[in-house]
């Protein structure tokens, strides 16, 4: 937690600088509900406005990080404040349209506590300092291996073997991953020399960045277009051994979100590819309304959802757009499907 204290002091520190009103930390990791701590309790104080907000501190909020942290911190029972290096100010722009709270340590904030209203998008870091750190984990072949252990909780005590055939990975990287959880509490020993998932909620929200930012690129197969916008109603994806992802499968799911753009997983075969772009006329467009990605699970995963991916790959989907309806939407199908996989117990 020392680099989480020091971000924040210093955005508190930028802050103050900027706008001549003070916010103080009141308590570091505070415990909000069973296995799960904010980063810090803050208070603002001026002209006999008082308000808490419970911190999320976050480095490197891109864009593909910023719906998952905005979720987290509206589960929160008390406002939340996102603090981090550097908000952009198209970030910006989103977070006050969602109405979240946020401070930076170049100045750049946004408070609305009536009478004060503070909004500051503007001020850019002089040079963005150190690189990315990033396990073994939480890189490629390693997410594989993660999603596996968040879908099915007793498989992080399968024999190594029965994890491999599974994930499609190399018997070494389960090792590896394994040892990198240990390493960061997400695996703890229990009674009969058992392992145990810890922490879940907090490493599903890292493997949703992660996934984003590490894995979704390189399985990414392109954008298309379709003529007709409504293609996928009534469409028969099995057909293809593919599945909905996205606001696609998020419709179906919750009925909330009318899709504007089809997300399509299928198994990267040549001849099942071809067939589905060829009868249905998608033609390649890097701003077209129709993206298909690789399948990067094993068939055992998912035999379950009958033609759509894990609810936490369609989460994962819409957090990356860092559209505010995609978030929401994503926040329900948390609540809806996510929540009760990933409790602690």
């Amino acid at each position: 937690m020392i680099y989480e204290n020091n971000l924040i002091e210093n955005a508190l520190n930028a802050f103050y600088k900027n706008t001549g009103i003070k916010i103080e930390v009141v308590q570091y990791e505070p415990l909000i509900e069973k296995n799960r701590r904010a980063d810090a309790i803050v208070q603002l104080d001026y002209q006999g406005v008082k308000k808490e907000y419970l911190v999320e501190a976050k480095k490197w909020l891109t864009t593909q990080a910023m719906g998952n942290v905005v979720n987290q911190i509206n589960t929160y029972p008390k406002k939340g404040l996102i603090i981090t290096d550097y908000v952009n100010p198209n970030i910006a722009e989103k977070l006050k349209e969602m109405n979240i709270p946020f401070i930076d340590t170049v100045g750049n904030a946004y408070i609305n506590e009536p009478p004060i209203l503070i909004y500051i998008r503007w001020n850019r870091p002089e040079e963005r300092t150190g690189k990315k750190q990033t396990t073994r984990a939480f890189q490629q072949t390693g997410l594989k291996v993660l999603f596996a252990l968040l879908c099915k909780k007793d498989l992080v005590n399968a024999p190594y073997r029965e994890i491999q055939k599974i994930t499609n990975v190399a018997l070494g990287t389960v090792g590896w991953v394994i040892y990198d959880l240990k390493k960061e509490g997400y695996i703890i020993q229990v009674e009969n020399r058992e392992k145990k998932l810890y922490q879940k909620e907090k490493l599903f929200h890292r493997w949703v960045e992660a996934y984003n930012e590490n894995l979704r690129p390189k399985i990414n197969l392109g954008a298309f277009k379709a003529n007709d916008a409504n293609f996928w109603i009534d469409f028969d994806i099995k057909k293809y051994n593919a599945f909905w992802g996205g606001e696609t499968a998020a419709y179906y799911l919750t009925k909330y979100l009318r899709p504007e753009v089809a997300t399509i997983y299928i198994k990267n075969e040549k001849e099942n590819l071809m067939r589905l772009l060829i009868e249905n006329r998608l033609k390649e467009d890097k701003n077209g309304n129709v993206k298909i990605y690789d399948v990067f699970w094993g068939n055992k995963l998912i035999d379950n959802f009958n033609g759509f991916v894990h609810p936490i790959i369609t989460y994962a989907d819409l957090i990356e757009t860092g559209d505010p309806r995609n978030i929401e939407t994503a926040r329900l199908i948390y609540e809806k499907e996510i929540d009760k996989l990933i409790r602690e117990g």
